[in-house]
């Protein structure tokens, strides 16, 4: 008999479960606030470079909003180490050709002489092969670095790391300046970050990509083919400034103390109005919170809906919460980050931990009519789980089918009219789902990693090597800023 009541319980809790996340869909589904919520973040506040006015009026905007769905929230300031924007780029080919090809500046790029003129050289892919075959005529010039076209999530991952590698060369070598092809067609221009982040020297350029090709036609015509550029970059790159994440709570009622941190970053660079990356998943967040009040559900653990800042730069917001919460990480149950645009979510990187997956794999299940799910554990760095990870919480990162986000990344491109709004609803329910699961399952008690742990699952994996390509994250882990310690 007990058996039997306690098989009615559990398929009560199910039945109940799946109703809730049937009714919540279509809630959302025919919540028009979600498409206007991100045309006025996109159309109406636009790109949003931390500290720049339109981030700031993103953060008072965000946190009104939030106020206005009746959600307890704060803002957290923090401290950046810089602050970098562009006002305008420009250039001009001579020699043999003479011409103005279209250019942008690579974030972290410094400003330029527009009267100087240096010798544009034709530095290949960025290889060591590459500056041994120029050799001591680096010195000075600006290298000119061909890239591959752009075709998926992959190739701009490559992209990132191939930048660290080539800079790095470049440093060695000497050279004045650093331009690179654009990897999309059509003049479109877009920007990734210069490796050393706040830490560079250099001016740093992306050429339209037809323009780059006319460059290296006319470098590789014959072997007495000279080019010449000069370069007109103005930056706004000053010292530390104080930025802001927002973070929205609904307290939990059994273990308020035990936390299920989920978030996106508010931030985008200028290029673009930052809809895929990321202002859909900010309204993803603020709809969650939005329905979870207005619908009076109550989860058993807290749940933290924030949206981070500085996460362009090198996830500074994230790194400011875990060093303020650093005497609570020991109860943050699950850290979720969401953040590779509108396509379908597929599954969820479990970090390259085998309990976190197990949890996941577990809680995933509740919902699969959401899906299908499968879930990856491996670890990634490069959105706002990072800092968690370096602190040993359980963290995961959702995984998006591509649709376009790749080809609009960091571009001009990155409008409204890129986001799948109906897709977006979906996510959001499937985010909202696994949120509630890891806050309503109390049997769930995720272990932190230790330090040694933590050290362990670098070596095992490739996580150095993302380090690595990713800004300064590396030498902030070695040397203590970022981390547990």
């Amino acid at each position: 008999m007990k058996r039997i009541f306690q098989l009615v319980l559990a398929m009560g809790v199910l039945f109940g479960q799946a109703y809730d996340y049937q009714k919540l869909s279509k809630i959302i589904e025919n919540d028009d606030q979600v498409a206007k919520d991100l045309a006025h973040l996109c159309d109406f506040i636009g790109g949003r470079p931390t500290g720049s006015e339109a981030n700031l009026a993103s953060v008072d905007w965000t946190y009104g909003k939030f106020q206005e769905y009746g959600v307890s929230v704060s803002k957290q300031a923090f401290e950046m180490p810089g602050f970098w924007l562009e006002q305008s780029s420009k250039a001009k080919i001579t020699g043999d050709l003479n011409f103005t090809p279209r250019v942008t500046a690579l974030t972290f790029s410094t400003r330029s002489n527009m009267y100087k003129t240096y010798p544009l050289l034709d530095g290949g892919r960025g290889e060591k092969e590459d500056f041994s075959r120029l050799g001591t005529r680096s010195e000075g010039a600006v290298i000119f670095i061909e890239t591959d076209e752009l075709v998926n999530i992959d190739g701009l991952f490559k992209e990132y790391s191939d930048a660290a590698k080539i800079e790095a060369l470049a440093y060695k070598a000497g050279v004045a300046g650093v331009v690179y092809m654009s990897s999309r067609p059509k003049k479109l221009m877009y920007r990734h970050n210069a490796s050393r982040a706040y830490d560079n020297t250099l001016p740093m350029l992306v050429m339209a990509r037809e323009d780059g090709k006319r460059c290296l036609r006319a470098l590789r015509s014959n072997d007495t083919s000279q080019l010449f550029i000069q370069m007109d970059i103005k930056v706004k790159n000053r010292g530390d400034q104080t930025s802001y994440n927002v973070i929205s709570e609904i307290r939990g009622s059994e273990k308020p103390d035990e936390v299920v941190v989920i978030g996106s970053h508010l931030d985008s660079w200028g290029m673009g109005t930052g809809a895929n990356d990321n202002g859909c998943n900010v309204v993803m967040m603020m709809t969650i919170a939005k329905h979870f009040v207005q619908l009076g559900i109550t989860p058993k653990r807290t749940i933290r809906l924030v949206l981070w800042n500085g996460e362009e730069q090198g996830f500074y917001g994230s790194m400011a919460y875990t060093k303020q919460y650093e005497n609570t990480m020991d109860d943050h149950v699950m850290a979720l980050s969401v953040d590779i645009g509108s396509g379908a979510i597929n599954g969820f990187f479990t970090g390259g931990r085998p309990d976190v997956l197990q949890a996941t794999d577990q809680i995933v299940n509740w919902f699969k009519d959401l899906g299908p799910f499968i879930n990856i554990d491996v670890p990634l760095v490069g959105t706002d789980n990072f800092d968690f990870m370096m602190v040993g919480v359980p963290n995961l990162v959702a995984n998006h089918e591509e649709y376009n986000y790749a080809l609009n990344y960091h571009a001009e491109s990155d409008t409204y009219d890129k986001v799948d709004i109906v897709q977006l609803k979906k996510n959001t329910v499937i985010v909202a789902a696994l949120t509630l699961e890891y806050a309503n399952d109390l049997s769930i008690k995720l272990k932190r990693q230790t330090r040694s742990e933590i050290e362990t699952l670098i070596v095992n994996t490739d996580l150095e090597d993302q380090m690595r390509a990713m800004m300064n994250v590396w030498d902030e882990w070695t040397t203590g800023i970022r981390g547990r310690q």
